[in-house]
């Protein structure tokens, strides 16, 4: 059995592994991006996430970096997944709980899912999903007086309200590629911000003692 101290940094370990993988991916993607289907190589500030997982580049070329791209998604989707959990788990109240925790659980599998050819509608589910959760947890934060980690997940709710208006209202479309990994870094950073410092002081509940 995993001690507790070390299976409170799982999260946080997956998440450095799916950085790694997608790294690796990145490195194997042959290249063409939405502005130039002739460029080599995957471009940060052009490419988005989602063409790691297409099957061919956007050059035409087959596409190796989807085989190392789609289980850093599932690693990444999973360990997120945990950060709503352990968030979840540690709140004394039942609304907020169960928001965060299906709200956010269910924004992963649907974030999962945006590999296939589905992805638009995944995204937009999972986006429904993940806003409810973020939305809870600000407001749990608000409720405990975080002040800190309150004004910080308000600003990381507002790089992706942004992001997500830019995406369904087609603006800027230069600037979308760096915007998405922008928000999904805050919003990642500041649930591991949450999960490590917002309940030092609370003993997380017991599952079976907790109220229904």
């Amino acid at each position: 059995m995993l001690n507790l101290p070390f299976r409170r940094h799982l999260p946080l370990i997956g998440i450095a592994i799916s950085a790694s993988l997608f790294l690796v991916a990145t490195s194997r993607y042959p290249g063409g991006t939405t502005v130039s289907a002739t460029s080599v190589g995957y471009e940060w500030a052009h490419n988005f996430i989602s063409a790691l997982f297409a099957p061919r580049a956007l050059n035409g070329a087959v596409n190796p970096a989807r085989t190392v791209a789609i289980p850093a998604m599932l690693v990444l989707c999973v360990s997120i997944g945990a950060l709503f959990k352990s968030i979840a788990d540690r709140s004394a109240s039942r609304i907020h709980r169960k928001t965060i925790e299906i709200g956010g659980i269910g924004s992963m599998v649907y974030a999962f899912l945006a590999v296939t050819p589905m992805h638009d509608l995944m995204v937009t589910i999972s986006l429904a999903f993940a806003l409810t959760a973020l939305f809870a947890t600000l407001h749990l934060l608000y409720a405990m007086r975080r002040s800190l980690l309150f004004l910080v997940g308000g600003v990381c709710l507002l790089l992706l309200l942004v992001c997500a208006a830019m995406y369904y209202g087609h603006l800027f479309s230069g600037l979308l590629a760096v915007m998405q990994k922008a928000s999904m870094a805050a919003c990642v950073g500041w649930l591991a911000a949450v999960h490590y410092t917002a309940f030092d002081s609370v003993p997380a509940i017991n599952p079976l003692t907790r109220d229904i």
